[in-house]
């Protein structure tokens, strides 16, 4: 394949632009046909329409593009070595179908087990089913959904050791990790690109990622994590997969309300022109966080705004533990999220114009933040926001604290648990109160029963 590649580099350049695959079947009759440009200019339309699914839009586009070829590579000598390319990668695909169907015959013929229901997955083909039991084996090697998910490495992992050719500490990015068996992921990530079309479960997965903002790479690997929780879970249960065993699309009401939420985080995330009065300049500061703010009290936030009051409009809500929630992400996701990451300069320490204070000069270094304190602050005075990952999200979507602490674990998919110390003093004052509502006042002169 690579050989093919660079010798397509060289004797017509332009097919590139005209098709990704190059080992396409169609590509691969048309070069064994006409191996070069001069032989594609020369040849009839109607006879490059005849090579099968080529069809005469991509035919025209084919033989324009021969016609104005700038090719270093020509003659007999090219025409025969791009025949011979040609076979061998005909010759391998030919040899990799062979033992795709060994392998699926294989998979039939193994005794009658859970491995099975595999294939009744929709995205899932035979040959899919019969990779993920020759690597699985037997599903008992693995306890739960997510150690199966860690066997084939269908996870992110976070890079970020070394430093860059300035010297400056490499920018912290995660990307999938390249455990795991090359093959059946290269099998796996076909499969959830179909499972998207056509699998109910991965199809409104793709949807809700896809609807919060989510790239369409890291929305793919959600989707192969989720087959494989699918595998695990008609491999157990010996049980084929039904479409209708959960309600995989959202409600009318949840999906109405989840856009309205997805709507109003893009409109708080736009251009906030009107926060900054007409007129006034924003100067530049010095780009370090000093002592000289007065600090503040985590734990005290987090009880002032772990109950929600009526002004957060929060109905009977419960509390929620903000602290918990915090230790799940960094301030550097939210600002990728945000898409302000890489205004920012600097290593653990960076600086850059502030995302919050609307059009701020490219070159302001007003705002700064600590990746490793997980902290920003905004030196402009008429901004002067500061505080933790959570309270950035909360002033960049525009929402109090409880509703962004639920929007940043519907953005990230980070867990919500309750705040224990908050439901215990709610439960204390609950009992104080029911002992104070059952105790009698006695009056005097009145006796009771209990008196006698």
């Amino acid at each position: 394949m690579f050989r093919l590649h660079n010798l397509l580099a060289r004797v017509f350049p332009e097919l590139a632009n005209i098709t990704v695959n190059v080992a396409a079947g169609r590509v691969l009759k048309l070069l064994d046909k006409y191996p070069t440009p001069e032989r594609i200019r020369r040849a009839a339309l109607a006879s490059l329409e005849k090579i099968p699914h080529l069809g005469r839009d991509k035919a025209q586009k084919v033989q324009e593009a021969a016609g104005r070829s700038v090719t270093s590579l020509h003659g007999t000598v090219a025409e025969q070595l791009v025949r011979q390319a040609v076979a061998e990668v005909a010759h391998a695909q030919q040899g990799q179908q062979t033992l795709e169907k060994l392998l699926s015959e294989a998979f039939e013929a193994l005794p009658e087990s859970g491995h099975l229901q595999v294939a009744t997955i929709p995205g899932i083909g035979q040959v899919t089913a019969a990779v993920l039991a020759a690597k699985i084996v037997s599903i008992d090697r693995f306890a739960t959904p997510e150690n199966l998910v860690g066997y084939f490495g269908v996870f992110p992992e976070e890079y970020s050791s070394g430093v860059d050719r300035n010297g400056n500490p490499r920018r912290r990015s995660r990307h999938m990790s390249r455990k795991g068996n090359d093959l059946v992921r290269r099998y796996l990530f076909c499969a959830a690109k179909s499972a998207i079309t056509h699998n109910p479960a991965v199809k409104a997965l793709d949807a809700r990622l896809r609807a919060r903002g989510t790239r369409g790479d890291v929305a793919l690997g959600h989707c192969m994590r989720k087959l494989l929780h699918l595998v695990f879970a008609v491999w157990t249960t010996n049980r084929p997969f039904d479409k209708d065993h959960y309600p995989w699309e959202l409600p009318a009401e949840d999906a109405t309300a989840d856009s309205k939420r997805h709507d109003a985080q893009q409109e708080a995330a736009g251009p906030r022109r009107d926060v900054i009065p007409a007129g006034k300049e924003v100067t530049a500061a010095e780009a370090s966080i000093d002592g000289t703010a007065e600090p503040v009290n985590l734990q005290q936030a987090d009880r002032r705004n772990a109950e929600p009051n009526n002004n957060r409009q929060c109905g009977t809500r419960g509390s929620i533990d903000y602290a918990h929630l915090r230790s799940q992400i960094t301030i550097e996701q939210v600002l990728r999220h945000m898409e302000h990451f890489d205004r920012l300069r600097g290593g653990v320490q960076r600086t850059g114009p502030c995302p919050l204070h609307g059009p701020d000069r490219e070159k302001s270094r007003s705002f700064s933040v600590n990746l490793d304190k997980n902290v920003f602050r905004c030196l402009n005075t008429t901004c002067a926001a500061q505080g933790n990952a959570l309270d950035l999200w909360a002033q960049h979507c525009g929402l109090p604290l409880y509703e962004a602490a639920l929007a940043l674990a519907d953005a990230f998919n980070l867990e919500i648990q309750p705040n224990r110390e908050e439901a215990t003093r709610n439960s204390a004052t609950h009992h104080q109160r029911s002992f104070t509502a059952g105790s009698e006042i006695k009056k005097p002169g009145v006796i009771t029963p209990d008196a006698t």
